[in-house]
């Protein structure tokens, strides 16, 4: 993959040094320089860490920009309501539910403590990440290819949509994205220089990369054959540094297999028409992804062992989370597949660049004029995924304000009965008070959350009992429907006897309802 000319490291590259002949003068070591130009070492040291350092700053910019706007998805409520818990609370909720998150939640709860719990603190650990998984995404490319396709691969990533949306998302996706790079480049240091120190930290970026998140794991598929194709002697020791990183990962993949029904109920069966739409759910827009798709089929594919691992690094997964959906359980769910990302742009700059060494005019001009139509592409997915309401779930922050606006000492809330996201997203909200200093009470609750071992609090069977006599009673459903009532019909015979409907609000996915005890 790296053995032709232009590599910027490559595995088999080869350097021709021509001797002098007896008798003839050495040519001189350094030659002439004229004024004004760049020495040969800092034209090398520039390219060397131009793309990884330009691109992952950039990434850090991008991800960072309006960061805190939008509302906290259902996901994320629940990766702050978990960060909240103490770490004994944590590791009791993983043998019940979330235990592919767990090592997440506990990075969560380790960084909360030390930033706070704002929208952009909670998603700020996931920017970092991405950044680092688009530098060392540059990196690899550059190591593989050449600088330019290293700089071409991270400037993709940065205009891609979704890599702006997970990288401020409080949820372990970036890292997977960023351990699967970084796995891939780290198992080309191990095969270049064979120390046991270089196989070691492939072996932890493998066991990290699982830690975050175990889907992420079909990644291996293009390790094995990017040892394969390159160094096939190192067969054994890649199979047993895999293995020995796994190990550990035993524990929390027999939870996750046993909590699938708990926490995948909702994925769809794969069909034709999830099949199509996946690649455009995947980058955040339709038009970017099959722009990218559309150059990575003009890649030039010789020799074929240059590029067969990254085409299996962006093929693998899905090939291999569609026969699982199939065949067991359906998986097929859009950010589960956001590492194949990163291969799919260096494929996109390989085709751009030609692979090949130098800056050549003509090829510049061709990357900056696609870098730019993908740029025009990008801006409306880019905006999108910054708007207010662009998360999945309710829109709770309107929601907590139509409450925190008019909320009086005495109130009480109450929410559909066995809801975990309506809750937890209400309470982060309703955290800071409002104008008059208050939130109502949350009476239904026996047990919170936090105390059960479970995502979901434990509430008083006998609901009416515990909220007849309060003055006003706010009842908030997790979607928009005419009658919140619906939502609560143990509590319909009380509020329509006794009460009044004084008020109803309908914000993205959010019914709030209020209801004033008649004179």
């Amino acid at each position: 993959m790296c053995g032709d000319a232009g590599g910027g490291d490559g595995l088999s590259k080869t350097q021709t040094t021509t001797r002098p002949e007896a008798g003839t003068a050495a040519p001189p070591v350094t030659p002439p320089v004229r004024a004004g130009r760049p020495r040969p070492w800092v034209a090398l040291r520039l390219t060397r860490f131009l793309p990884a350092g330009l691109t992952g700053a950039l990434m850090l910019g991008v991800g960072l920009v309006h960061a805190g706007r939008p509302v906290l998805s259902w996901d994320e409520v629940t990766s702050a309501e978990v960060a909240s818990r103490s770490v004994p609370q944590i590791v009791d909720l993983i043998p019940h539910l979330d235990a592919v998150f767990g090592f997440y939640y506990l990075l969560l709860h380790w960084w909360t403590a030390l930033a706070g719990t704002s929208e952009t603190a909670l998603r700020l650990p996931s920017i970092v990440a991405m950044a680092g998984a688009v530098a060392v995404a540059a990196e690899l490319g550059r190591r593989l290819f050449t600088p330019m396709t290293g700089l071409v691969t991270g400037l993709i990533l940065c205009m891609i949509p979704n890599t702006s949306r997970y990288a401020a998302e409080a949820r372990s996706y970036a890292f997977a994205c960023f351990f699967a790079v970084l796995a891939l480049l780290l198992l080309l240091e191990a095969i270049q220089r064979g120390q046991r120190k270089r196989w070691l930290w492939y072996g932890l970026s493998v066991l990290f990369l699982g830690l975050f998140h175990l889907v992420a794991l079909t990644t291996l598929v293009a390790h094995a054959a990017f040892v394969a194709l390159h160094r096939r002697s190192r067969l054994p020791v890649w199979a047993g540094t895999v293995t020995a990183a796994l190990l550990p990962l035993a524990p929390i993949a027999w939870f996750g297999l046993h909590q699938q029904d708990a926490q995948l109920h909702w994925v769809e069966p794969l069909n034709l028409r999830r099949l199509h739409s996946m690649p455009g759910e995947i980058a955040g827009s339709r038009e970017v992804v099959w722009f990218l798709i559309g150059m990575a089929v003009l890649v030039s594919w010789r020799p074929l062992r240059r590029l067969a691992p990254v085409a299996l690094f962006a093929i693998g997964p899905l090939a291999v989370l569609a026969v699982v959906s199939v065949l067991f359980s359906p998986m097929w769910v859009a950010r589960y597949l956001l590492v194949v990302l990163a291969p799919l742009a260096m494929l996109a700059a390989v085709a751009l660049t030609g692979g090949r060494d130098g800056w050549p005019r003509f090829t510049v001009l061709r990357v900056v004029t696609a870098l730019l139509l993908l740029g025009a592409i990008a801006i409306p997915g880019q905006r999108a995924v910054r708007a207010a309401t662009a998360k999945t779930g309710p829109d709770y922050r309107s929601a907590a304000a139509v409450v925190l606006d008019r909320a009086a000492p005495g109130d009480v809330i109450v929410y559909p009965a066995r809801n975990r996201s309506t809750r937890a997203g209400m309470d982060y909200y309703l955290r800071d008070r409002g104008p008059a200093g208050v939130a109502p009470a949350d009476p239904l609750v026996r047990v919170p959350s936090a105390e059960t071992g479970w995502l979901i609090a434990t509430e008083h069977t006998a609901a009416a009992a515990h909220v007849t006599g309060a003055a006003r009673i706010w009842i908030v459903v997790g979607d928009v429907r005419p009658d919140p009532l619906t939502a609560r019909p143990d509590l319909r015979p009380l509020l329509t006897a006794d009460y009044r409907r004084s008020g109803l609000w309908h914000e993205k996915r959010a019914t709030v309802g209020l209801y004033e005890l008649r004179p």
